[in-house]
C-alpha cells in the first residue's frame, strides 16, 4: 500500500503565515500614518511662510519699519484664517531684528513659524 502524499498546509504553517503577515502589515500601517502626518504638517508651514512673506513683503513695498510695539493682525491663506503677530525686536546677534510669528487659526499653543529678518542697514 503506498502512503498518500499530503497536499495543502498544516494548521500551525497557517498561524505562522498569519503572524507574519499581520506584523507586516501592522509595521506598514504605521508608517502610512506617519507619513500622512508629517505631510500635512509641511503644508501648514508651508502656508505659515506664505503668510509671513507677505508681511515682510508689505512693509518692504510700503517702505515702513515693524512697530516696536507687537502688532497683529489675520490673512486668510489656502482657504483657512491666519493670525500673524509682527514686530521689532531686539537680537543679541544682529542689535535689532524683524520678527514675524505666524499662528493657526483656533491653535494658540505655539506658532506654525517664526521668522525673524535683519533689516536693510542693521549690522549683521
Amino acid at each position: 500500500m503506498a502512503k498518500a502524499q499530503q497536499q495543502g498546509m498544516t494548521l500551525l504553517e497557517v498561524m505562522v503565515a498569519l503572524v507574519i503577515f499581520s506584523t507586516a502589515a501592522l509595521a506598514l500601517m504605521n508608517s502610512v500614518s506617519l507619513n500622512v502626518r508629517f505631510t500635512y504638517g509641511l503644508a501648514d508651514t508651508l502656508q505659515a511662510s506664505w503668510v509671513a512673506e507677505n508681511q515682510l513683503a508689505e512693509a518692504q513695498l510700503t517702505q515702513s519699519d515693524f512697530p516696536d510695539a507687537e502688532e497683529e493682525g489675520s490673512e486668510t491663506q489656502g482657504g483657512r484664517s491666519w493670525t500673524w503677530h509682527k514686530q521689532r525686536v531686539k537680537s543679541a546677534e544682529h542689535g535689532e531684528i524683524n520678527r514675524i510669528q505666524v499662528w493657526a487659526e483656533g491653535d494658540d499653543s505655539q506658532p506654525v513659524i517664526t521668522l525673524s529678518v535683519v533689516p536693510p542697514g542693521e549690522k549683521k
